[in-house]
């Protein structure tokens, strides 16, 4: 597969077009103002609220900050922000059931009258809350003479240019992206933290050669995977036969660690290979084999949701056939962490802990991967086709490689009183600024969402870390490893940005549902435990999909 280039940055197209829009909210709400330039900014006077993910913790002395980096981040940029603007409030919500659950609260609100003013999201359920006349467009906003990017105030209320915070300095690739999501060509939603996925493996299990230990047992509880003395040297996969033909021969190497692969709930203690999420399997294996996936611009919603096809069902059936012979699960089939509130481990966990060798996962988790006493290492992710189908190991075209972008954004819902939509815009602007972009991103391993962050000292930390990655021990400190980690998931942010992998799947009113179908789909299948014979897999697979289906186009 692909090789990283040292230095390489993406691509940022500038010179985008600005449009000015004024717009008034469909449901009383205020919507876009033109500032009005007699009037600093810095005399605006609302209290705003963000509903977001963050985890808060119990203890400012808490010393896991990997769990709690985002909400630490966002208690810095609310205290700088009123530096700023001292009369504008900013109060945060961290939903503990993460995007769903914020979901969840917007959709009960939306009836209820209960609405944040700014809230994180995926574009898929934006589709919606603007179908219920609640969103803001943004578009205005970005553009103001006054308040628009590029522009701040200084301390004593004169409106100054910022460069920190300017339109063309801002990855156009991801605003883009952002206003072509929805049918009407506004920006709903605007860019926050923005990630992809990556192949994380136990490079100790990897390297490995002869019998013994992979990594150090004395630190921190780690329990290393010992090894058979017939134990050669993996090679990283980069297609999914080689990915299987890795993990079938880990059971091999390592019979004592996969001796006993699933607990007494039937969920997996022990698996060579994870993929945390269901959906984006789905969708990228889809995507990779040719297969569409969706489509908006279908005349009806047998034209929207396509996914129901016969190659779909020889991709699922593999799937099985593969669960079933212990090789791989997703992340809702790991033992459970917290079984009262239906969380399962995190596969970063379970690798840390010598029982997951091979995962693929949000490059926003990599700083999850450094715990003591193992060395992990970030890759580029496999590449699927219809010809790891048959087991004939025939040659893939890597250039089908193709990769999901994630990362939630931010939309915001309309007010009646124009102050406060004026605060979440200014707050936003600086949230997304070009140290605290840098901060996130050195703090998270979120990808900046600004060309100039990438000068910060911040950044180039990282990128140099990941540079010297080969000097990298199981041994090497944590903030050793948390550098690297993120420096390498920058890396492959650029290298997916120049081969154009990235996928962006269709936002409409049926997307989300589109979405949850097909990872309750993929759940439904691998959590059966009688379908153990080519025919029950074949009638199994037949069932749900057709399940899965009618449930997106109901």
């Amino acid at each position: 597969m692909k090789k990283f280039k040292k230095g390489l940055l993406p691509v940022l197209a500038l010179g985008a077009a600005m449009v000015m829009v004024v717009s008034c909210g469909p449901t009383g709400g205020a919507g876009y103002q033109e500032w009005n330039p007699e009037m600093s900014p810095r005399e605006l006077k609302a209290e705003i609220t963000w509903w977001n993910n963050y985890q808060q913790p119990t203890s400012e002395d808490d010393p896991d900050d990997n769990d709690f980096a985002e909400y630490r981040f966002i208690q810095g940029v609310i205290k700088d922000f009123n530096k700023i603007y001292p009369n504008v409030k900013v109060n945060t919500v961290g939903y503990e059931g993460g995007y769903n659950a914020i979901q969840e609260a917007v959709n009960s609100g939306l009836s209820g009258g209960n609405l944040p003013n700014m809230a994180t999201c995926y574009g898929d359920h934006v589709a919606n809350y603007h179908k219920a006349g609640a969103t803001l467009a943004m578009d205005g906003f970005l553009t103001d003479e006054t308040i628009g990017f590029g522009k701040s105030v200084d301390e004593t209320g004169k409106v100054i240019d910022d460069a920190s915070t300017a339109y063309n300095d801002f990855n156009q690739s991801y605003l883009n992206g952002e206003k072509s999501m929805y049918a009407s060509n506004e920006f709903l939603s605007l860019p926050y933290s923005k990630s992809a996925e990556t192949l994380a493996v136990n490079q100790d299990v990897f390297d490995k050669v002869g019998a013994g230990n992979c990594g150090t047992t004395q630190i921190k509880g780690y329990t290393a995977p010992v090894a058979a003395e017939t134990k050669q040297k993996y090679e990283i996969p980069n297609n999914w036969e080689e990915l299987i033909a890795t993990a079938r021969q880990m059971k091999v190497d390592f019979p004592e660690t996969f001796k006993t692969q699933k607990n007494g709930d039937g969920l997996f203690s022990a698996v060579p290979f994870v993929y945390d999420s269901a959906q984006n399997m789905f969708i990228s294996f889809l995507t990779m084999s040719g297969i569409e996936y969706t489509d908006a611009s279908g005349k009806d919603l047998a034209h929207q949701i396509l996914f129901n096809t016969e190659e779909t069902k020889d991709i699922l059936i593999q799937l099985k056939k593969w669960n079933n012979e212990g090789l791989i699960c997703s992340q809702n089939q790991l033992e459970w962490s917290n079984q009262a509130l239906g969380y399962h481990q995190y596969s970063s966990t379970l690798l840390a802990q010598g029982k997951v060798f091979m995962c693929i996962s949000s490059t926003a988790g990599a700083r999850y991967f450094s715990a003591d006493g193992f060395k992990a290492s970030l890759n580029p992710t496999p590449t699927f086709t219809l010809d790891a189908l048959d087991g004939d190991n025939d040659p893939v075209d890597e250039t089908q490689h193709r990769v999901i972008a994630q990362g939630p954004s931010i939309t915001f819902f309309d007010k009646a009183d124009i102050n406060e939509n004026y605060a979440s815009w200014l707050f936003y602007k600086f949230l997304t600024n070009t140290d605290n972009a840098a901060q996130l991103a050195y703090d998270t391993a979120y990808f900046p969402v600004r060309a100039s962050s990438y000068e910060t000292e911040d950044i180039k930390t990282l990128l140099t870390a990941a540079e010297n990655k080969d000097q990298l021990t199981s041994e090497s400190t944590r903030e050793v490893k948390n550098n690297t980690y993120a420096g390498t998931a920058l890396e492959l942010d650029a290298q997916y940005t120049e081969d154009n992998d990235y996928i962006v799947t269709d936002v409409f009113d049926r997307s989300s549902a589109a979405r949850t179908a097909v990872g309750n789909l993929v759940d439904a299948v691998f959590n059966n435990t009688t379908a153990d014979t080519d025919a029950k897999i074949e009638a199994l697979v037949e069932e749900e999909l057709t399940k899965a289906y009618n449930s997106a186009i109901a």
